[in-house]
């Protein structure tokens, strides 16, 4: 998970960060690929969700409650700090959940 959003998620929306490890633990339930992305000086490795992030796109794969879609605002606002002129993605892959979530 990105440091910055963690950050981001626990002190100015106000996440839980147990509550944000725990979302982060049912996404690592199902694949969570890392990839190696090599760059000028240096090559580093991360969980492609966290990568994804990086070029602004939020994936959706896990059932919608209360708690993914605390996650899912806090992404959103997240993003939109660091520059709100830029498009954001979201592709959702859920096979439902809350309709209050």
């Amino acid at each position: 998970m990105n440091p910055d959003f963690r950050k981001f998620a626990t002190q100015k929306t106000g996440i839980n960060s147990m509550v944000l490890d725990d979302v982060v633990a049912v996404q690592n339930q199902y694949l969570n690929p890392y990839i190696l992305e090599e760059r000028q000086l240096n090559v580093t490795q991360m969980d492609v969700f966290s990568r994804l992030m990086m070029d602004r796109i939020i994936f959706l794969g896990t059932p919608i409650d209360d708690t993914t879609a605390n996650v899912l605002q806090a992404q959103l606002l997240y993003l939109d700090s660091v520059d709100s002129g830029k498009d954001i993605s979201i592709y959702v892959n859920s096979p439902g959940g809350s309709v209050y979530a």
